[in-house]
């Protein structure tokens, strides 16, 4: 299985219901949250499984390929 690109996510704040799912099925490790008790937003995320956005119930969790190291 080939690894997939780094992603960056973005959340749209003003729709966030702060319920916490995708904190709940992120693989990550722990310091992978923000302050908000969300993913981590604008911290490259290397597994790109995409599931907190799959599971967010407002569908406002979106990314972008990560910038490539310089």
């Amino acid at each position: 299985m080939p690894k997939k690109e780094p992603v960056i996510f973005f959340i749209g704040w003003n729709a966030c219901i702060n319920c916490g799912a995708c904190v709940a099925v992120c693989p990550q490790k722990a310091g992978f949250i923000s302050p908000f008790d969300t993913i981590a937003v604008n911290t490259p995320c290397d597994i790109a499984c995409m599931v907190c956005e799959d599971i967010c119930p407002v569908s406002t969790i979106t990314h972008e390929p990560a910038p490539k190291p310089a």
